[in-house]
């Protein structure tokens, strides 16, 4: 596959379609869903940045296909500002240095419009290479939530920072993950329509600890930690590394 390139209007609305034309792209070259998860992760990332903090008119991305690996270029015609947009898609940059194996940022000013950022982002599945094994002694975490793209974007930092971290979106799943109890579970509690908060219970039941984590109800007395939602990576990172590694 040749390198393919397509522009957006930097509204809100376009968000979808960026993340179909991606999705797509990593369906005719053949990867594999954790590839596709991550090479889509990282454009959707970039591009949230340009549609809420550049001021931006357009978002264009290039997909360039590599050598075991995908070349993402998205670039716009607005102004970098990490302070700009809304507080609630706190993801970013951060997230993406997480994803990525290389992140070049060329940021707009003032006097200067059009920020760019490439993204290269290691891929197998594409050369028929299989998925290799998680590295041993990473601690086993799942996570709940019946928002797919949340919870992949949770597991891809964790799985970043040194976790085997595993998404399901049903109630149903999460018991049948119990088989093999992970260290610890991370919770949305409005999951399967509410049933979380008996799932968070059951888990605590099986000697696994639960971070909790909800919209509109707290969760003091089912999990051993609680975040609102939404939550930023890095408290659940927090509340993670409090539970499976406490200070003496």
């Amino acid at each position: 596959m040749s390198a393919r390139t397509r522009w957006f209007p930097a509204v809100p609305g376009s968000l979808p379609e960026i993340r179909a034309f991606v999705r797509d792209l990593a369906g005719e070259s053949g990867l594999n869903d954790e590839d596709a998860r991550d090479v889509l992760l990282a454009v959707s990332e970039a591009a949230e940045n340009a549609v809420w903090r550049s001021g931006a008119s357009v978002v264009g991305v290039t997909w360039e296909p590599r050598d075991h690996a995908v070349l993402l270029t998205i670039e716009d015609d607005g102004v970098f500002d990490h302070d700009r947009g809304d507080s609630s898609r706190p993801l970013g940059l951060r997230l993406l240095f997480g994803i990525a194996d290389e992140v070049q940022v060329r940021p707009g000013r003032p006097t200067w419009p059009g920020t760019v950022v490439r993204v290269l982002v290691r891929v197998w599945s594409r050369a028929g290479v299989p998925d290799p094994p998680a590295p041993p002694g990473r601690p086993r975490v799942l996570i709940v939530d019946g928002d797919r793209f949340s919870g992949q974007s949770l597991a891809a930092f964790l799985h970043a920072e040194g976790y085997d971290a595993t998404l399901v979106t049903t109630v149903d799943a999460a018991e049948s993950a119990l088989e093999s109890p992970p260290a610890l579970a991370i919770v949305d509690l409005l999951t399967s329509h509410g049933e979380g908060t008996r799932f968070a219970a059951v888990a605590r039941a099986f000697g696994v600890p639960v971070v909790a984590v909800s919209a509109i109800e707290s969760a003091t007395s089912v999990a051993d930690a609680y975040l609102p939602k939404p939550a930023h990576p890095l408290r659940v990172l927090a509340a993670v590394r409090d539970l499976l590694s406490p200070d003496p």
